[in-house]
């Protein structure tokens, strides 16, 4: 009995795992900022992607995106993230492909799971094959924490020194004991109901015997 006791308990209090959906954030590249520049927000978490649109409307006009990926200071080297020379926009054909396989006007990075730190990134400008522009920001990826209600979180105070100390093992045991009292409620009920219709079909019995008894002497006389 103890043994369904705890595994009912642990089911029903086991947490719902609750999977982060991935978000998007929208970098806007235009003739003279980024917007936003620096991504601080603690929304901005593991798991979610970034896409840089290039929105310069000014002639002859790209720019590139390079992401520090390993945090070593340098845009460029091996194991950071470029993205090509975007555009304003890109020729396509009459079957919507684009005539120069290389053109595009965005450049999106997904940042995984374990990605928590702060990325720096660099974006250069060319007008005319001239850099006029390099502007340098980061971008703060928060790790994806999910906290399960009533459940103590990283930070809450135990022990002596608190003002309110919460025992985990005396609402666990407090779960056990009103689990326990529901189902043996249930299990009164079910043997109860058992107990009657046992006697429904005793007394039926005996009913039909009396009138098989009747009959018999009946067709006697």
């Amino acid at each position: 009995m103890k043994v369904l006791v705890v595994f009912f308990t642990l089911f029903f209090l086991m947490p719902s795992a609750s999977a982060h959906e991935q978000e998007t954030l929208n970098v806007i590249l235009i003739d003279d900022e980024v917007r936003p520049g620096n991504v601080t927000d603690t929304a901005f978490v593991e798991g979610n992607g970034i896409v840089f649109r290039m929105r310069d409307s000014t002639e002859n006009a790209s720019m590139q995106i390079r992401i520090d990926l390993n945090q070593d200071g340098v845009f460029g080297g091996d194991g950071d993230n470029m993205s090509v020379w975007l555009t304003r926009s890109c020729t396509l054909d009459e079957n919507g492909t684009l005539v120069d396989e290389s053109c595009a006007v965005s450049h999106a990075l997904v940042f995984g799971n374990s990605s928590a730190g702060t990325y720096a990134y660099q974006v250069e400008r060319v007008v005319n094959n001239s850099t006029t522009d390099v502007w340098n920001h980061s971008v703060i990826v928060h790790r994806d924490i999910h906290e399960e209600p009533g459940q103590p979180s990283i930070g809450d105070c135990f022990g002596a020194g608190c003002d309110e100390v919460i025992s985990i093992d005396e609402e666990l045991e407090q779960s056990l004991s009103s689990t326990e009292v529901a189902l043996y409620a249930v299990m009164v009920f079910a043997a109860l109901g058992i107990f009657m219709l046992v006697l429904s079909i005793r007394n039926e019995r005996a009913n039909q015997d009396v009138f098989e008894s009747v009959k018999d002497v009946q067709e006697s006389e």
